[in-house]
């Protein structure tokens, strides 16, 4: 019989690691998804959920037998995007040039022609920062409700605000967002 993730917390809040395994499974896609839409990089996305898992590790003795562990290690998962948001926001950006192996590149007839995957590459760059520019609570919002399509409830619920901030973050970033991406054609 499979244990509830609420069975599994009150084991690892108890000692027993093998108890973090059955929860990053069932949990990792979905906090993967959350860092991605957040971050925009999978490489950070990546270290985000690893590190919610350490940190829910480190830290179940804070969890609250009554919260959804779900909702929990969302929250532990979103904060850590913050962090490491603002942690990249505030280096230099660098480019680097492209290496020798980056020119050689073969295009497969069933890949998008090179105009269109410039073009979609322009697009996704122009939505990542315009999701970036948004503030941080506008950001968890947008991205929990529109990537991980969750209820305003439940993102309330997650972030620890009202629901009328919800309503009114979710509001302010759709504004923002249709100004920024305004006669964005895909």
């Amino acid at each position: 019989m499979e244990l509830s993730d609420r069975e599994l917390m009150a084991r690892l809040v108890g000692g027993d690691r093998e108890a973090l395994a059955p929860l990053m499974e069932r949990h990792y896609r979905r906090l993967h998804r959350v860092a991605l839409g957040y971050l925009r990089d999978a490489d950070e996305a990546l270290d985000c959920v690893q590190e919610t898992f350490v940190k829910a590790y480190q830290n179940a003795s804070r969890w609250e037998a009554s919260s959804e562990v779900g909702a929990w290690l969302t929250r532990i998962a979103i904060n850590d995007a913050i962090d490491r948001y603002r942690r990249t926001k505030r280096r230099v950006a660098t480019q680097e040039p492209l290496g020798d192996s980056d020119h050689d590149v073969r295009i497969v007839s069933e890949d998008p022609s090179p105009e269109r995957a410039v073009l979609s590459r322009q697009i996704s760059e122009r939505v990542g920062r315009a999701l970036n520019g948004l503030p941080a609570t506008q950001r968890a919002v947008f991205v929990l409700r529109h990537y991980e399509e969750r209820t305003l409830p439940e993102i309330a619920g997650i972030l620890g605000i009202s629901l009328g901030t919800v309503k009114s973050s979710l509001h302010r970033a759709l504004h923002r967002l249709r100004e920024r991406l305004a006669g964005l054609e895909a």
